[in-house]
């Protein structure tokens, strides 16, 4: 049965991050679950039959006893039925916390290092206790491979959110990048809990300086010129904005 949203003062709302990633779910979901009255999870959908799933979605977003606003993070490759969670969502009056990062090319570079990360280390970020990643050398088909998963991933998201009756917060990673604290006392606010200075135990995972990852920045853009991905290399290599 629906459960009212606000029904009393010390329920907030419930919430679902929907995120590509490589978009700063991590960085948030690890900062919401530091702040007492949060309970933030992450990905919990992860290789579980539709029916678990089903059961997992409703108990993330039931109100909680000791905490004012709970929530969990999906990918939406994990969502074994979309309708479902959608369904859930309306139900629950949850909001839906839309991960966004603009620049695809750094997007991609950043899901080659995680999985460069995780191969060496079995971790998909980088802690903030975790030295600086290296730049390594990139394979053009292994960019033109993750340029493409991106895109893919990119447009599921979007077509979900966009799919979902309620309210949308979208979260920009060049917002992350500029001003965290702001971004995280937005999200604060919009699932009703007081705003508190915590910190996330998440790292970024590689340089916004594309310099190390792609030298001779011109040539790979000539490279990719009349590709689907042209307008990707359209960018600062300096500088994400």
């Amino acid at each position: 049965m629906p459960w009212p949203f606000r029904s009393s003062p010390a329920v907030g709302r419930p919430f679902v991050v929907v995120f590509p990633g490589r978009t700063g779910s991590s960085w948030l979901v690890s900062a919401l679950a530091a702040h007492p009255a949060v309970e933030a999870q992450g990905e919990i959908l992860v290789r579980q039959a539709p029916e678990a799933q089903r059961r997992l979605v409703r108990e993330a977003l039931a109100p909680g006893r000791r905490v004012v606003a709970r929530g969990f993070k999906t990918k939406m490759k994990d969502v074994a039925d979309p309708d479902d969670l959608r369904a859930a969502i309306v139900e629950a009056h949850a909001l839906i916390i839309h991960m966004r990062r603009a620049d695809l090319l750094r997007l991609a570079l950043s899901r080659i290092n995680a999985r460069r990360l995780h191969e060496a280390t079995g971790r998909w970020n980088r802690t903030t206790d975790m030295p600086d990643s290296v730049a390594a050398p990139i394979m053009a088909e292994e960019l033109e491979a993750a340029l493409e998963a991106c895109v893919e991933e990119v447009s599921r998201v979007e077509a979900f959110v966009g799919s979902v009756t309620g309210d949308v917060l979208d979260v920009r990673y060049v917002d992350i990048l500029r001003a965290p604290e702001d971004v995280l006392a937005s999200v604060e606010k919009a699932i009703g809990v007081e705003p508190r200075t915590v910190r996330s135990g998440v790292a970024k995972n590689t340089d916004e300086d594309l310099g190390g990852w792609l030298p001779d920045f011109d040539e790979w853009r000539r490279r990719f010129a009349d590709t689907p991905f042209t307008a990707a290399f359209d960018i600062d290599p300096r500088r994400e904005h």
